[in-house]
């Protein structure tokens, strides 16, 4: 296979140079994320959770259950589903399984019953499954630890040792600025 010629060789260099000074900033903050995602589960999904308890008149629960039993004789089942809420002020939903799985909507004035069942796409599915690290194994989670691990020190130890001109700074300071920009407008 014949070499490279010295001017591509100089221009792949530029453009890798200039491509990872500017991609530095997502890759590691991609990369720290990814370890974070890994371990939500440690950290309480991230969210701070304040619990208050006020009483309430004591009523009957068995008009609340009627109520639901009324609606799960319709849709044909016995189980109770996962989550019941009132939708758009005048329907009902029940939805059972993960994420409402499957859905039914009814609309008891008009009387129509809507059933929404939903199954994945693979292998996409089984693809965003892999950053849900209570359904993947443990050797995947230590597995794609030490690669950010290891794609983090390389991208901090690429960018302490390589010799900088102006025009590297502008480019790193660039990829930050955009990076943040990025972080703004995403929240």
């Amino acid at each position: 296979m014949p070499a490279l010629d010295s001017k591509t060789t100089r221009v792949m260099r530029k453009i890798h140079r200039w491509g990872g000074l500017l991609l530095a900033a997502f890759i590691i903050f991609y990369c720290i994320t990814g370890i974070l995602l890994n371990h939500r589960k440690f950290f309480n999904y991230f969210i701070s959770r304040s619990e208050t308890v006020y009483e309430v008149p004591v009523s009957d629960i068995e008009q609340m259950k009627s109520f639901i039993d009324y609606y799960k004789k319709q849709i044909g089942r016995t189980d109770d589903p996962t989550v019941i809420r009132i939708r758009e002020g005048d329907a009902i939903e029940f939805l059972y399984g993960s994420h409402g799985r499957t859905t039914y909507i009814i609309h008891p004035e008009e009387g129509v019953m809507e059933k929404i069942e939903k199954s994945p796409h693979q292998p996409l599915y089984w693809l965003n499954n892999l950053h849900k690290a209570f359904k993947t194994g443990t050797f995947w989670v230590i597995l794609t630890d030490i690669v950010s691990l290891f794609i983090i020190v390389a991208t901090i130890t690429g960018m302490v040792v390589l010799r900088y001109r102006m025009l590297d700074y502008i480019m790193l300071f660039g990829g930050v600025l955009i990076f943040m920009l990025g972080a703004l407008l995403w929240q």
